[in-house]
């Protein structure tokens, strides 16, 4: 069975997040002119009415930087807010660190590149899903889409604004993922710093996309393996924990210790997961536990402060428990560990307490033989 220090470290890393997290995500409007195939907000042209004021935009950063965390800005397109510069410069002046996610159109110019850099933006979002305007383009319903992200790289590289690149993974998209790592290669570094992985929580418009199989994720993460090693910025998965059961046992079966395992275990994210260490404010100040996680209904900043919905919430603190889980989940030893998308549970099963639909993993395995993994399976491009 996996070693108890390991789940003991694992435990002592999820209740570091109990008090604050480390990300919260405000989704200020969820106005946007990009018309994604996946998109979780279902975005629409024109902002809501009901949207948090200014005033109350900076109340909440008040609070974020009150608990410690980073903020990220995201939407909808965050560019449709007129005091979209001003929340930023008003972040600055309390020293929040903050990080947004703009949508490529027209509105991200040059100029705007530079006023985050000039504002002390901490990092910007950029998302690829495709090496070519064919897949890209596709993807996110608008033609010229690609282009602009390049162009917004070059930006990004002109002004030494740190990048994340983030990408959604479907059957659509996974085969080309192979292509878009070689270009991020050549093409993009610097500024990118972290490559992020999304995998398809089907809610939203991304409800009629095909999620990969769980045969499809375990190849996924043999490749993601593979070139986390040489590749010049960080890979990330997202909404995909069990990514750490995996990598865990390629470092065992590699002859990792233990200790060794636990020293990185903030970095692989051991303890982060839906509502522990991330939260999500919507666009009207409700709190779920993640923008993906839209269940159950925490509370709204307007009412409460978010530092009491995250700490006393007696639905989160039932989220946080991973003996709560069911199926697989529940039985599997490395629950504290990865403890599955919570989003995707809810949004295959209605049970945010069910089983993670994408994993193939089997309980009871626990430790593996040596050299019972092989070789990497590279999607193909």
């Amino acid at each position: 069975m996996i070693h108890a220090e390991l789940l003991e470290e694992t435990t002592r890393l999820l209740t570091l997040y109990w008090d604050a997290p480390l990300n919260v995500y405000w989704e200020m409007t969820t106005a946007c002119d990009l018309v994604c195939k996946h998109c979780r907000a279902e975005a629409i042209p024109h902002r809501d009415p009901r949207e948090l004021s200014t005033a109350e935009g900076k109340a909440l950063m008040r609070e974020v930087k009150a608990m410690g965390s980073m903020m990220i800005l995201t939407g909808g397109d965050p560019m449709k807010r007129p005091d979209l510069f001003e929340l930023i410069a008003y972040a600055r002046e309390i020293r929040l660190p903050l990080g947004v996610t703009p949508s490529t159109t027209p509105t991200l110019t040059r100029e705007a590149a530079r006023e985050f850099r000039s504002l002390g933006v901490a990092a910007l979002g950029i998302s690829l899903d495709g090496p070519s305007p064919e897949v890209h383009d596709t993807f996110r319903g608008v033609p010229g889409t690609f282009e602009r992200s390049m162009n917004a790289l070059g930006w990004a590289r002109e002004f030494h604004l740190p990048v994340q690149v983030n990408t959604t993974v479907t059957r659509e998209t996974l085969p080309h993922l192979n292509a878009l790592y070689h270009l991020l290669r050549e093409e993009a570094v610097p500024p990118v710093r972290r490559w992020s992985l999304f995998l398809l929580v089907p809610v939203g418009r991304g409800a009629t996309l095909g999620i990969p199989s769980p045969e499809d994720v375990e190849k996924l993460f043999a490749w993601v393996y593979s070139i986390s090693g040489q590749a010049p910025f960080h890979v990330s998965t997202v909404e995909a924990p069990h990514y750490r059961r995996y990598w865990i046992q390629r470092k065992l079966d590699e002859g990792t210790t233990v200790e060794a395992i636990r020293r990185l275990g903030r970095r692989m994210g051991f303890g982060v997961r839906d509502g522990n260490g991330v939260i999500f404010v919507s666009h009207t100040g409700e709190v779920y536990p993640a923008g993906f996680l839209p269940h159950p209904l925490l509370g709204n900043v307007r009412e409460t402060p978010l530092a009491d919905t995250y700490q006393s919430s007696p639905q989160l603190k039932a989220l946080r428990d991973m003996d709560r889980m069911k199926g697989r989940c529940g039985r599997c030893e490395f629950r504290w560990v990865c403890g599955g998308s919570r989003a995707r549970a809810y949004a295959v099963t209605g049970d945010c307490f069910g089983e993670e639909p994408l994993c193939d993993y089997q309980p009871g395995r626990g430790e593996i033989p040596r050299g019972s993994l092989g070789a990497a399976n590279v999607p193909a491009s």
